[in-house]
């Protein structure tokens, strides 16, 4: 069973929208795994998540050319974009296991479905499609619900 909310957006500041509420609602640390086509709005729903943590969403940019690149103060919004990844090991090589360590950030990786092996099993999954050039299908799945519940079941 799949814990997951579907939002139908009309713009990109809807997108964005959504992202600041799940961020503003959010325990600390978490992990929200990023995929969507090319353009369909995942540096958009990442712009949201650091609104909804109080960062000026103009002050991030895709992270396409540094890999990984941090925002904020006393949360940080860490945003790591996989794009260029083409094998897992880069990330490790890099430090991913630290960044998971860490207590005082969310994590958002754009291309999530590249690195899916290192994934934590512990996370947000948010599918971001594109429907036309202004409206958008999310689908938002909180994996640690379900290995919440699963833990819970009773005989």
């Amino acid at each position: 069973m799949k814990n997951t909310q579907t939002i139908y957006t009309k713009s990109t500041e809807q997108t964005v929208q959504i992202a600041s509420e799940l961020a503003s609602a959010s325990t600390i640390p978490n992990f929200i795994a990023l995929s969507g086509h090319l353009g369909a709005g995942k540096t958009h729903f990442i712009k949201g998540l650091g609104k909804g943590l109080g960062i000026d969403p103009a002050t991030i940019c895709s992270a396409s050319f540094v890999i990984v690149a941090e925002y904020g103060r006393p949360v940080r919004l860490v945003h790591i974009d996989a794009y260029r990844i083409e094998d897992p090991q880069e990330l490790l090589d890099i430090g991913f296991d630290d960044i998971l360590e860490r207590k005082d950030i969310i994590v958002a990786v754009e291309w999530a479905e590249k690195i899916k092996p290192i994934l934590p099993k512990e996370r947000i999954d948010v599918n971001i499609s594109i429907i036309d050039n202004s409206h958008r299908k999310i689908e938002i799945t909180d994996i640690r619900e379900i290995n919440q519940r699963k833990g819970d079941i009773k005989k």
